[in-house]
């Protein structure tokens, strides 16, 4: 008897191990990049940095914060993703906050009135699996999930959702991670190289957007958490050549009313230098020189404005040895 319970446990433990190991095999490999990413910001030591960038990609490949300590001292990360509707960054936020105490939440808003809300497992939901465990991502998966049981399955046993991928695996589907980029080095920033003339548009022309109810409620709860806990706030809006973003008035608005401030880089693209023939490495992205451009012009801003010390007078410190 003894034994025959043992060697039903142990295929029950193989079972659960293969459905485990071929539900990595068959994710997808391009979310690898991002969870690279929230693994390297969990390194970090606790309480280390006094600026974190929030956003989707317009914040994490448009905002090199190594140049915020190189040009002004600034201990900055970058706590962006690839896509992130706004409940993905309300959640890296209130994630951020387990861990950080920083002085000013650098907030972008390019998805500030998209998010996910009844919807199956896609790419941006499931790199949130790196993401520890709390009350905030249950709510995160409340507001994606909306109860169904199938795509909580799909979050915890990624083979429910990924199955299908089975007939075009690639060799990264047999590795840890794609990912080439040292994100403790660039301290959370991704890279980009490459030129693209981009066609940014007028944004006082553009129409005038408003943000939905579910929307502002998200942008309520991070400003009043950040009030709470003596964190500066200040939203930015990243160019890029399409008029897709139209929240500028609605951004400038909020941000008066709530004690905040808003930075629309549309507005301050010569100010910082920033040009559409050769800082662009897509019609949405900037390349390396123009991140650093957006970075050195946001830091400058936050050196003005708030109560920054100066890291570059710290030996040893996380900044002073990047690449």
């Amino acid at each position: 008897m003894v034994k025959r319970i043992a060697a039903s446990l142990l295929c029950l433990v193989l079972i659960v191990v293969g459905i485990i190991g071929l539900g990595h095999i068959t994710r997808p490999t391009g979310d690898d990049v991002a969870i690279a990413g929230i693994n390297a910001f969990h390194a970090l030591p606790e309480n280390s940095v006094d600026v974190i960038v929030y956003g989707s990609s317009h914040a994490w490949r448009n905002v090199n914060v190594n140049a915020m300590y190189d040009n002004y001292g600034i201990a900055a990360y970058n706590y962006g993703c690839n896509w992130q509707h706004w409940n993905t960054t309300w959640l890296f936020f209130h994630d951020s906050l387990r861990t950080q105490s920083p002085k000013v939440a650098l907030i972008e808003t390019f998805h500030v009135n998209s998010n996910l809300f009844d919807t199956d497992m896609d790419g941006e939901i499931y790199y949130t699996t790196a993401i520890p465990e709390s009350s905030y991502k249950q709510q995160y998966l409340d507001m994606c999930f909306e109860g169904d049981i199938s795509r909580y399955l799909s979050y915890y046993i990624p083979l429910v959702a990924y199955h299908e991928n089975k007939t075009e695996l690639t060799a990264d589907n047999f590795t840890d991670t794609s990912n080439t980029v040292d994100f403790l080095d660039t301290k959370g920033f991704y890279p980009r190289d490459g030129e693209f003339v981009a066609d940014v548009k007028d944004w006082t022309q553009m129409e005038k957007w408003v943000i939905g109810e579910r929307s502002l409620a998200m942008l309520d709860d991070i400003v009043n958490t950040c009030h709470e806990q003596g964190i500066e706030v200040v939203f930015f809006t990243a160019p890029w050549s399409t008029e897709e973003f139209q929240y500028f008035d609605a951004m400038q608005q909020y941000a008066d009313e709530h004690g905040c401030a808003y930075i629309n880089m549309f507005e301050h693209m010569a100010d910082a230098g920033i040009s559409q023939e050769t800082d662009f490495c897509d019609p949405h992205h900037l390349n390396i020189s123009g991140a650093t451009k957006m970075a050195n012009y946001l830091g400058a801003y936050l050196k003005e404005h708030y109560n920054l010390p100066d890291w570059r007078t710290v030996p040893g410190n996380l900044w002073e040895n990047h690449a």
